[in-house]
């Protein structure tokens, strides 16, 4: 479910907070100049509560970010992942940029 986001008036700097009662995940609607691809989402932060961590929610909260990206039509996310969480992304699909940024997170991108 969205629980913030600008509607229908989007523009690249829009964001949205999408969430459920396990967690939610910041978004962000990126300028083009700024992202690998053009017409990308960026989640900025993706949550799960510590105690309902490795129970499928990460996997469903994150299928709620794919669905909202789906209906504003970007074909890209990407996100900045801990080393520790990798693994979590690429089996969602995601593949390394073989870039490392600030605290050695590792970019990291989906088409959809």
């Amino acid at each position: 479910m969205v629980l913030q986001g600008p509607k229908d008036d989007f523009k690249p700097g829009s964001h949205w907070k999408v969430g459920d009662l396990h967690g939610y995940a910041e978004l962000l609607l990126m300028d083009d100049s700024k992202a690998y691809f053009e017409n990308t989402l960026y989640i900025e932060h993706l949550f799960v509560k510590e105690n309902l961590r490795g129970k499928g929610y990460g996997r469903s909260l994150y299928d709620k970010v794919e669905k909202l990206a789906r209906n504003i039509g970007v074909k890209y996310i990407q996100l900045d992942s801990e080393e520790e969480a990798v693994w979590f992304w690429l089996k969602l699909g995601f593949r390394k940029l073989n870039v490392l940024y600030y605290q050695n997170k590792t970019a990291m991108i989906k088409e959809i």
